[in-house]
């Protein structure tokens, strides 16, 4: 239907999220129209992504340069003793832009799946354990972690599984509280909804 070009275009766009081979095949035809500099600048955007750009040892948060840590790990103002646990990475940078939280974050990297009885083994949840407790050896510990994660069948197991987890770490175990509906996501949530959220947080107590 295309030249090969192009199909290998949609092929590779259609993989990433939220964009489908609709979407690809418009994005291919949208480029066709640039020159060949614009062309070189997003190739120079995309590479950047992997050259400039580090995964933060301690949060998993990205972080630039050459730095262990990102910006939020390394700022001194911020309460060590409460971290925020979220699926993803979007979803740190919501939470920063409501400007209501000042703990530090962990980035779970994704959520127990139903249909992937396994899917626990690949989320950072040893490194989250192992973070409170080495903590609890230091000279402000960890009294506080919150789980933000989605309202969704997905986020309820994980973050009961998570409770479970943490229970052995002593620490205070909450959850976002009212304000996002139940299947929201969010990284689309306004700042305010999710502000609120993060206020009225709960405590979790296994039974």
């Amino acid at each position: 239907m295309y030249p090969n070009p192009i199909q290998e275009f949609i092929a590779r766009f259609a993989s990433l999220p939220s964009i489908g081979p609709r979407q690809a095949s418009r994005l291919a035809f949208h480029l066709l129209k640039k020159s060949t500099g614009e062309l070189q600048d997003y190739a120079n955007v995309i590479l950047a992504l992997h050259q400039d750009l580090n995964v933060c040892a301690e949060c998993f948060y990205v972080s630039g340069g050459k730095d262990k840590n990102c910006e939020i790990c390394n700022d001194p103002e911020r309460d060590q003793s409460v971290i925020c646990v979220v699926e993803k990475e979007t979803d740190t940078a919501a939470i920063e832009k409501t400007g209501r939280f000042k703990g530090l974050y962990h980035i779970l990297g994704g959520t127990i799946s139903k249909l992937e009885p396994e899917s626990y083994k690949k989320l950072r949840v040893k490194e989250l354990f192992e973070r409170i407790k080495t903590s609890q050896k230091e000279k402000t510990p960890v009294k506080e972690a919150i789980l933000a994660l989605n309202p969704t069948p997905e986020g309820d197991m994980t973050a009961l599984y998570l409770e479970r987890v943490l229970k052995a770490t002593g620490v205070k175990i909450t959850r976002l509280g009212r304000g996002l509906p139940s299947g929201a996501d969010m990284e689309f949530a306004d700042e305010e909804t999710l502000g609120e959220a993060l206020d009225s947080r709960k405590e979790m107590k296994t039974k």
